[in-house]
């Protein structure tokens, strides 16, 4: 009788547990993939990898919308266009009302120029938006986001996900959330949100990214997104001095 109590104790005690995830295996590390295989159900998801390695450029045209309490104005559309060339040559450019601001990379320097000038920086531009900008981004996670380990199943919104986390990097700002049902990539930090996949020349992409900030949010919306147009290696490179211009 004694030992039947007892078992019935452990019954009781796995089965709250069980409850407490939410979702049956949630937390169960044998029911969780590796990191690979949550990778490589990425690659698949959105395409393929024969179909990505297709993909040498892409122009991304659209709008960022900014709505912040503190900014000035609180509620601003800017134009851009964000154009890039595997491996590593990006350039983004904002048009906004007091002028324009462009960001690029040769693939070995990072430079900004807008009305103050050009800033320089002897490195390749890694940003999140360099990335996601990038036609073969699926396929070289690994260099922007290292050493990726499974921590966790959640849910994001009504979606549960596997949650990748970088031993090299803030997991506030750099945790990737990938779908497990579809397989696709639908957050990056706690903040940064990739909605709205539709397909463009055989891949999917997000066509909206949502990133919520302090007193409001900003979200980029691309309206066309198109691949393999000839883009100039001159595009990418480091521009003369803002004063140049004026002689």
């Amino acid at each position: 009788m004694k030992r039947l109590t007892i078992s019935l104790i452990g019954i009781i005690v796995i089965n709250v547990a069980s409850l407490s995830t939410g979702f049956a295996g949630a937390d169960s590390l044998s029911t969780i993939p590796t990191a690979r295989e949550v990778l490589e159900r990425y690659v698949e998801a959105v395409g393929g990898r024969a179909a990505i390695e297709s993909l040498t450029t892409r122009v991304s045209i659209g709008r960022i919308i900014n709505d912040l309490s503190w900014a000035t104005p609180p509620n601003e559309v800017i134009p851009f266009v964000a154009y890039a060339s595997a491996p590593d040559r990006v350039l983004m450019v904002e048009r906004k009302m007091d002028g324009m601001r462009c960001e690029g990379s040769d693939g070995e320097a990072t430079w900004v120029r807008d009305a103050t000038g050009v800033t320089l920086k002897d490195e390749p531009f890694r940003s999140k938006t360099a990335w996601l900008i990038d036609p073969q981004n699926a396929l070289r996670i690994g260099e922007y986001f290292p050493d990726l380990k499974v921590v966790s199943e959640r849910r994001l919104g009504d979606r549960w996900v596997f949650v990748l986390e970088s031993s090299k990097l803030d997991p506030t700002y750099f945790a990737l959330s990938f779908d497990v049902e579809t397989g696709l990539l639908l957050g990056i930090g706690y903040y940064w949100y990739l909605q709205d996949y539709r397909e463009a020349d055989g891949v999917l992409l997000p066509h909206r990214i949502h990133m919520s900030r302090k007193g409001g949010s900003t979200t980029f919306v691309f309206d066309l997104i198109v691949h393999n147009l000839p883009l100039a290696d001159e595009l990418f490179t480091v521009p003369a001095p803002v004063e140049d211009d004026k002689g």
